[in-house]
C-alpha cells in the first residue's frame, strides 16, 4: 500500500493509459468490483474528459472521490474509495 499525504492508503493502482470515456469508465467499474468496501483505488488517466467523467461516475455509483490532482498537462490522478458492494 502507498500513503498519500500521510492520510490515505492506496490499495490498488489502475493506470488507464490512453483509455477514454466509455472504456475508461467500464474499466474503473470492473476494477472497483474487485475491491472490498472501504478500500481505495488510484486511477491515473490521460484523457481530458476524465476530469468530468470520473467524478460524475463516482456520484452515480455511490463511491467517494477522496481527491483528484493534476500530474502534468494530460495526467490526472483520482483517489476513489469503494462505498458499497
Amino acid at each position: 500500500m502507498i500513503e498519500i499525504q500521510g492520510q490515505v492508503k492506496i490499495d490498488f493502482v489502475y493506470d488507464a493509459g490512453s483509455a477514454s470515456c466509455g472504456e475508461l469508465i467500464m474499466n474503473i467499474y470492473l476494477k472497483m468490483k474487485q475491491l472490498e468496501v472501504g478500500q481505495v483505488m488510484e486511477v491515473i488517466s490521460y484523457d481530458l474528459s476524465a476530469v468530468e467523467d470520473v467524478p460524475s461516475w463516482c456520484r452515480m455509483q455511490g463511491h467517494t472521490l477522496l481527491h483528484s490532482e493534476q500530474g502534468g498537462l494530460l495526467q490526472t490522478h483520482f483517489f476513489i474509495q469503494k462505498e458499497m458492494k
